[in-house]
């Protein structure tokens, strides 16, 4: 995958869920409700990051949360889809919140 949205999209679009395009377009969209607290996420949310500190856009970056602390997403810096922690380190440091898309 070419980045961390463009995964996210292709897997929601296989449970007939269509998506934006970008990180930043998937993180602002009013359509699903908007998850503040980690504790809060429920298997199948959109968690998303501001990995790149460039000021107001809190959505940088996308994955999939899996349960028990951890999500999936395609990582530049390693250069393929990993999955990693949301309960400590740095990805709960730059979590901005999640969005429910799938109902139910």
């Amino acid at each position: 995958f070419s980045d961390a949205s463009a995964f996210v999209k292709f897997f929601k679009k296989k449970a007939g869920i269509t998506l934006k395009r970008s990180a930043y377009a998937q993180g602002y969209d009013d359509t699903y409700p908007k998850i503040e607290a980690i504790s809060d996420l429920k298997r199948g949310d959109l968690v998303f990051f501001d990995t790149v500190n460039d000021g107001d856009d809190l959505s940088d970056h996308v994955g999939i949360y899996l349960g028990g602390g951890l999500f999936v997403h395609s990582s530049s810096g390693a250069g393929k889809v990993i999955v990693s922690s949301l309960t400590s380190g740095y990805y709960n440091r730059v979590f901005s919140w999640g969005r429910r898309v799938l109902q139910g």
